[in-house]
C-alpha cells in the first residue's frame, strides 16, 4: 500500500469511525508523525509474560512461607524435592509433614529402608563383590545415558544402550 499523500510505501495503517462512517488511512512514517499519530512501541509477547509470572511469583511468595536466610519457598522445594538450609524444616514444619508421610507409607517420621524392594528381598551387604560392581556399573551407565540424551547426544546414548542392556542381560 502507498501513503494516501506522498505515496511512499505506508507502513502506518489507521482507522477512524467518524460520523459513523469508517475511514481508513494510509501513511508512511513521516506522513503519520506530522499528522501526530505517534508510533507505539510493541512490547515482545516473552516480555509480558515474563512480567506476568514474576508479577505473579511475588504475590505468591508474599502468601507462602519462605526462608529468611536462603529464601526458599515452598514451590521451589516442590519443584526441586531440596531445602536451602537447616531453617526451612522448621519454616516448612506443617507442610513437610504430609511429604514424609507420603515418603514413609504413612509413617510420620523417617522409618529406613525395608526389607522389601519391588517384590524382591534387598540383599545389598549379602551380595558378592561382582554383583556389587555390576550393579554400580549399570547405575553409571544410566546416569550417562540420561546426560546424553539431555544434551541429544543420540549416538553416544545409543552406544550406552546396548551396553546397558548386554550388562542386564548378562545377571
Amino acid at each position: 500500500m502507498m501513503c494516501n499523500r506522498c505515496n511512499k510505501p505506508a507502513t502506518v495503517h489507521i482507522k477512524e469511525i467518524s460520523n459513523g462512517s469508517i475511514v481508513a488511512l494510509d501513511l508512511c512514517e513521516q506522513c503519520a508523525a506530522s499528522a501526530g499519530y505517534a508510533p507505539q512501541e510493541h512490547l515482545p509477547l516473552n516480555e509480558i509474560l515474563n512480567d506476568f509470572v514474576a508479577a505473579s511469583s511475588q504475590l505468591a511468595m508474599g502468601n507462602s512461607p519462605h526462608c529468611q536466610d536462603c529464601g526458599m519457598t515452598w514451590q521451589e522445594f516442590k519443584d526441586t524435592g531440596l531445602l536451602g538450609c537447616e531453617k526451612d524444616y522448621d519454616i516448612f514444619v506443617q507442610l513437610l509433614g504430609a511429604v514424609i508421610e507420603k515418603a514413609q507409607h504413612g509413617a510420620k517420621h523417617h522409618t529406613g529402608k525395608t526389607k522389601l524392594r519391588r517384590g524382591r528381598p534387598a540383599k545389598v551387604a549379602d551380595e558378592p563383590d561382582a554383583v556389587q560392581l555390576r550393579r554400580s556399573e549399570l547405575k553409571r551407565l544410566q546416569s550417562e545415558l540420561a546426560k546424553a540424551v539431555k544434551t541429544e547426544s543420540y549416538e553416544k546414548a545409543a552406544k550406552l544402550r546396548d551396553q546397558i542392556k548386554t550388562l542386564e542381560n548378562s545377571a
